[in-house]
């Protein structure tokens, strides 16, 4: 697949383990992505439901979101090695932070990590690593087909959007916040620093990657993109 731009992706945790790991899932994904021409792809994976029984387990014992996180943080690490595995260069270990992430990067055109420290989703340190490299694009494979201006779940009727400002998506995002573990169409953060350094998102259900491929090949797709005016 040709595909000149380099590009970040955000795999949401759920779409690499649901509620086990999903082996056939992360083979067509990896396929993909050893097929597109990109000078460089970074992949940053979310924690799914590992992270979640871990976080929701430890709850019963701390409320400090700090150490909340950490946990969250392991889970991603073992999501990053799967897919690290699917593509290959098992060697290199999974970076632990962004400037680790950014000198692998400069040695081989694709990496794959979790998690860093805690307060960063995966999603903001998607958008930090596009940032810190000057990839100007993300694609955030996450849990929902859009963003939209309510939740579809309690109002049916709530209008989809397919695209939208970083000040509007901020403002969606902030109010679905709920602490550690919570499950935002994307992280708060993430959007202040896209909208810092004009970074472009494009944010679609993760398990269509028909449409993923679509969207790679600047072709129609299903989701919305969030960038300036």
């Amino acid at each position: 697949m040709n595909f000149m731009e380099s590009f970040v992706v955000s795999v949401g945790g759920s779409m690499i383990n649901p509620s086990s790991v999903d082996v056939e899932y992360i083979k067509e994904f990896s396929k993909i992505i050893k097929s597109v021409d990109a000078p460089k792809i970074g992949i940053v994976v979310g924690g799914g439901q590992t992270a979640r029984t871990y976080v929701n387990s430890m709850k019963n014992f701390t409320d400090n979101d700090f150490f909340l996180d950490e946990i969250g943080i392991m889970a991603t690490r073992l999501n990053a090695k799967i897919v690290k595995s699917s593509i290959g260069k098992l060697e290199l270990n999974i970076p632990e932070d962004v400037n680790e992430a950014v000198k692998q990067l400069l040695i081989e055109d694709r990496i794959v990590m979790g998690g860093t420290v805690p307060g960063h989703t995966t999603d903001t340190v998607s958008v930090l690593l596009a940032e810190a490299v000057g990839i100007k694009k993300v694609y955030n494979l996450t849990s929902v087909d859009r963003v939209y201006e309510d939740d579809p779940k309690k109002n049916p009727k709530a209008k989809a959007i397919e695209t939208m400002n970083y000040k509007e998506a901020f403002s969606i995002s902030l109010k679905s916040y709920t602490g550690a573990g919570s499950n935002q169409f994307m992280d708060s953060v993430a959007l202040l620093i896209a909208m810092r350094s004009g970074i472009e998102i494009n944010l679609m259900h993760g398990k269509d990657l028909n449409n993923f491929k679509n969207a790679l090949k600047g072709e129609k797709f299903i989701g919305t993109k969030i960038r300036a005016d």
